[in-house]
């Protein structure tokens, strides 16, 4: 059973027993986790996504990956987008795992950046089309989920 604690207007709160959503038959619709539950697992693992990109935009940063060579050879467009997502994509990996609002919406942010940063110019693009398509659909997925937890919630 789930208990859950509800207040109302004049202040009185009731505990409010919460019954499990009914299924439908099947022995796998008892398995799914709710789409708030599916929200937040969604969440932590772009959490791990991005921090493993941002550790990397630090050793681009710092010289660590021979791929890009010393990191002030670069052009100064990739130098601005990879010194920009080397912060903004730990906070936003940090805002993520802990599942608040403000994490969302920097990975919002993020995702949206580097999706449209070739069509700033491709001297600033770290990826490429399939970065982008990836970022594109990652971003449905986060509305699409938050929708249906908003849903539930209602």
């Amino acid at each position: 059973m789930r208990y859950q604690m509800r207040q109302s207007r004049d202040g009185v709160i009731r505990i409010v027993d919460q019954a499990p959503r009914p299924s439908d038959g099947g022995r796998f619709a008892a398995a799914l986790p709710d789409a708030a539950e599916a929200l937040v697992w969604f969440m932590r693992t772009m959490a791990c996504v991005w921090v493993a990109k941002g550790l990397f935009n630090w050793a681009v940063l710092m010289g660590l990956n021979p791929r890009f060579g010393d990191f002030t050879m670069l052009p100064r467009a990739l130098q601005t987008t990879i010194v920009f997502f080397a912060g903004a994509d730990l906070l936003a990996a940090i805002g993520m795992w802990l599942a608040a609002p403000w994490g969302g919406v920097l990975w919002l942010l993020c995702a949206a950046l580097e999706a449209v940063s070739p069509f700033f110019g491709g001297r600033a693009a770290v990826l490429g089309a399939v970065g982008i398509a990836l970022n594109v659909a990652l971003i449905a997925a986060y509305f699409t989920l938050k929708w249906r937890a908003d849903q539930e919630r209602r």
